[in-house]
């Protein structure tokens, strides 16, 4: 009795002599680690004339008890960089990120990231961000060019009016279209704007376009100044869509897609159809020849169609001069169920 009675005092007395939360080690433990802290990690730079670049000093303190290591500092894109002072920062001192951030060919309200890595347990990723507008000095109306669906072979004029809202008597110094088959030049220039035609002409591929005209100017800023186009040359008959995809078929499953035909001219038909492989075929589902000529094709892949990538293709046979044969690629893939 007397040896288990010692026996119980002696662990009541262990017990007593070790506390069941040591809040006060692990209050010391966690005091030891660093604090990356911030004195503005957002930055409004206001309002920028486009090209110009802006420079901020981000500045910060550890304000924990442990040194502060910075792995890295990340940014969110090309246009903005980010230098720091010192990757050591002892408790209570100070470092500084210089961030630079170029506003090439950006307009608007924009928002760039910075991300600070460290070992700070509590921010690990410390964003910061730079951010506000800016303003164009050369203005373009209309931004882009839409040629539309043009039919081969045909010429098409837009215009463009360039007005510079700083330098009154900027000069447009060259003009440079990115394709042979489009022709741009200065045509006016009233009350402090220019005006320039831009021509479709020589337009021998059927098919969607896209291109840029580069307009060099005496700007000191904004020296280069673009203006997208786009459109679609247009035959005798055009199809919806380009391409057929099937996906990821199952075998022994049957699928079937449509394409649409579009006749863009008076008498012109279709002649004849085949698809290949064979496990492919074809019908015409639909056709119409007055109001509104179009025919709509059923392209069935059947339940014979063997494992493997599938490559293949629609043939339609016209009598079209410019168009005797349209191909239209087939792709997908079959699997194992």
């Amino acid at each position: 009795m007397l040896t288990v009675g010692q026996s119980i005092t002696s662990t009541e007395l262990l017990k007593a002599e070790t506390p069941l939360n040591d809040e006060s080690t692990s209050v010391n433990i966690s005091e030891q680690h660093p604090v990356i802290f911030f004195e503005n990690a957002d930055f409004n730079f206001g309002k920028i004339f486009k090209g110009q670049k802006v420079e901020y000093v981000y500045k910060f303190e550890n304000r924990g008890k442990g040194i502060l290591e910075i792995s890295k500092v990340k940014t969110s894109c090309g246009c903005t960089a980010a230098m720091l002072t010192n990757k050591i920062i002892s408790p209570g001192k100070t470092g500084e990120i210089k961030a630079t951030f170029n506003s090439g060919s950006y307009k608007g309200n924009v928002t760039k990231s910075i991300t600070v890595l460290s070992n700070d347990p509590n921010s690990p990723k410390y964003k910061l961000t730079l951010s506000g507008e800016i303003i164009e000095e050369i203005i373009v109306k209309p931004r882009n060019i839409n040629f539309g669906s043009i039919y081969l072979g045909t010429k098409i004029d837009k215009t463009i009016t360039i007005k510079s809202l700083t330098e009154p008597n900027f000069k447009i110094k060259k003009i440079t279209p990115s394709k042979p088959f489009v022709n741009a030049s200065i045509v006016e220039r009233n009350n402090e704007e220019y005006i320039i035609k831009a021509t479709l002409k020589d337009n021998l591929e059927i098919g969607r376009f896209s291109g840029v005209i580069y307009l060099q100017t005496d700007n000191p800023r904004q020296p280069k100044a673009t203006i997208p186009f786009f459109g679609e040359i247009i035959g005798d008959i055009t199809t919806y869509p380009k391409k057929i995809y099937y996906g990821r078929v199952i075998k022994g499953k049957e699928i079937t897609q449509k394409i649409f035909v579009k006749i863009n001219k008076n008498d012109i038909k279709i002649l004849n159809s085949k698809v290949s492989p064979d496990y492919l075929s074809t019908k015409i589902i639909e056709k119409y020849e007055k109001n509104n000529p179009h025919y709509l094709i059923e392209i069935k892949l059947n339940k014979e169609a063997t494992i493997g990538k599938l490559n293949g293709l629609l043939e339609l046979q016209t009598n079209s001069k410019i168009q005797p044969t349209i191909r239209i690629p087939i792709i997908g893939e079959i699997q194992k169920g």
